[in-house]
């Protein structure tokens, strides 16, 4: 049997697994044939294996094996000891230099200590000229620099060491633990009449490899666009790794087997709740039911032979089918094909790869609740017109060339609407007055306390370009039949394109400011109660 040299060509990343392709040549004689595609992933899914070829020979059986094989031949881990060996001695040294350097600043420190200081007990120093004094004190910190950079290098050359120590370690004992293992193997059996050059395709499906999409918003108040930058992050630990390879990403739930499931009997009948018994009664309740199945067992072994009974036997009813995963509503399968050709390592690290760049007309608005948050929020309506459907994702939001915020994309199909919002816009400026709080007379005799609110908002345009901007506040909603709230300014009938009123007393003024516009809002409303009734909430 001959073993192949195959590459992998191309890969289908999907949600939690992967579709490998591999490719290989090879010259075969005339007759029978087999060859092999070794040291296959661990996680291969056997029911997803397809072969096929192109070549003057006919493909007449695959078969999936599992080979035994020891990891590392014995000379290899003699190998592993001697680099082991070399590390060692190799960290001894530098720990003596350490322990050399470290004596040397120390020295250092204690001299220079020891002419700085005075005490009282010693004689007194000979008195330095300043020349001398600047030479002495600049010799001492050139030297302790130079001691200082030389332990870090050491201590750096030592931790770097110890990591090739460690992993030389595990090594020898994976050798020693996992000496013998198994690799997967598809075996292909091939027929020819003439010695033929043929090439044959492996498909695969293996476990350990995944992706998610990440987008990057980038929104311009200048164009009134919004650019999108569509990746995927692909990672995978599928124990191979794919090398320059052509990548396709899908959106497709992949079931392996080819047979279409089966419904099984739908069963309903009347709720019969479990009866409860005192210890004492339901041990002898236990014991009568014991004996009844006895005497009825015993009467029916009489009455039929086994296959009677068999038939007699009610079978319980089957379980609903539990179906172990599904598909969004509202998604559809969907292959991207990357351009070009990319890299990615089973190391399970994250890789981005573009799916696609995208520039769409905007239409930007502007929200700002004043009463609670004196900033204009920046929000844009945005129609997906590409033929690419926006999965569900995280995204990076920026902002006339500033980042924004991180924030998630819920499911976009193509020709469909979604909004995003771009957080604060400080050239849009809000300001919320309170301008009166009074009481309004209603005369000597009334019995009626009517209290009025006048605020003011401000909104100003700092922008160069005409903004679109929605005011929202609200008056209180009574919840007594003697408590009247009445809305004064502005006056309001019916809901129209620039002023609306639902039904929890939520005001929106639409606006549509010119550059550096300036506008001002009168918001009046009254509150009017018994006198003798405490209100809250106001």
């Amino acid at each position: 049997m001959k073993i192949l040299e195959s590459k992998i060509t191309s890969v289908t990343v999907f949600i939690d697994r992967a579709q490998i392709t591999r490719v290989a040549k090879i010259e075969l004689p005339k007759g029978e044939n087999k060859v092999a595609f070794d040291k296959l992933p661990t996680a291969v899914e056997q029911k997803s294996i397809q072969v096929s070829g192109t070549g003057k020979a006919v493909l007449s059986d695959i078969t999936f094996k599992k080979v035994f094989y020891n990891d590392y031949p014995e000379e290899q881990v003699g190998v592993l000891y001697n680099q082991l060996d070399e590390f060692k001695k190799t960290r001894t040294e530098i720990k003596d230099s350490i322990e050399v350097a470290t004596k040397e600043k120390k020295f250092v420190d204690n001299i220079t200590e020891k002419l700085t200081s005075s005490n009282g007990k010693e004689k007194s120093s000979p008195v330095l000229d300043p020349e001398q004094w600047i030479k002495m004190v600049d010799f001492y910190r050139q030297k302790n620099e130079k001691l200082s950079a030389e332990l870090r290098t050491l201590n750096i050359k030592k931790s770097d060491l110890q990591k090739k120590i460690d992993k030389l370690n595990r090594e020898i004992v994976q050798y020693g633990s996992n000496k013998e293992k198994t690799r997967n193997q598809v075996q292909v059996s091939l027929d020819n009449s003439e010695d033929v050059e043929i090439t044959l395709e492996l498909k695969y499906i293996t476990y350990g490899a995944s992706w998610y999409p990440y987008y990057d918003l980038r929104a311009s108040t200048s164009i009134k666009k919004m650019n999108i930058s569509y990746n995927a992050m692909i990672s995978q630990r599928t124990g191979e790794d794919w090398d320059n390879i052509a990548v396709n990403i899908s959106t497709a739930q992949v079931q392996i087997s080819g047979k279409q499931p089966e419904l099984t009997p739908w069963y309903v009948d009347v709720y019969q709740p479990p009866v409860t018994y005192s210890p004492k009664k339901k041990k002898r309740s236990m014991e009568m039911k014991k004996e009844r199945s006895k005497i009825s067992l015993s009467a029916k072994l009489d009455e039929f032979n086994d296959t009677d009974l068999d038939d007699m036997m009610p079978s319980p009813p089957p379980s609903i089918e539990i179906k172990q995963a599904k598909v969004e509503t509202g998604a559809t399968s969907v292959l991207f094909n990357i351009p070009g050709t990319n890299t990615i390592k089973s190391d399970n690290t994250p890789h981005k790869v573009s799916i696609t760049i995208q520039e769409l007309e905007a239409d930007f608005t502007y929200g700002t609740v004043p009463k609670i948050s004196q900033f204009a929020y920046l929000k844009t309506k945005v129609t997906n017109t590409t033929e690419f459907p926006f999965l569900p994702g995280e995204t990076n939001i920026f902002l006339d060339g500033s980042f924004v915020a991180n924030s998630e994309i819920k499911l976009v199909a193509p020709n469909q609407k979604f909004t995003t919002s771009l957080g604060v816009d400080e050239a849009m400026k809000v300001q919320y007055k309170l301008i009166n709080k009074y009481e309004k007379d209603k005369g000597f005799m009334s019995k009626k306390t009517n209290i009025v609110f006048e605020y003011q908002i401000i909104i100003t345009n700092n922008k160069k370009t005409n903004e679109k901007i929605i005011i929202f506040d609200q008056i209180p909603i009574s919840q007594h039949d003697d408590i009247k709230v009445e809305l004064n300014t502005p006056k309001y009938k019916e809901d129209t394109d620039d002023l609306k009123i639902n039904k929890q007393k939520i005001i929106e003024w639409h606006k549509e400011l010119d550059a550096g516009e300036k506008i001002t809002i009168d918001f009046i409303f009254s509150v009017e109660n018994p006198q003798n009734m405490r209100i809250s909430g106001i």
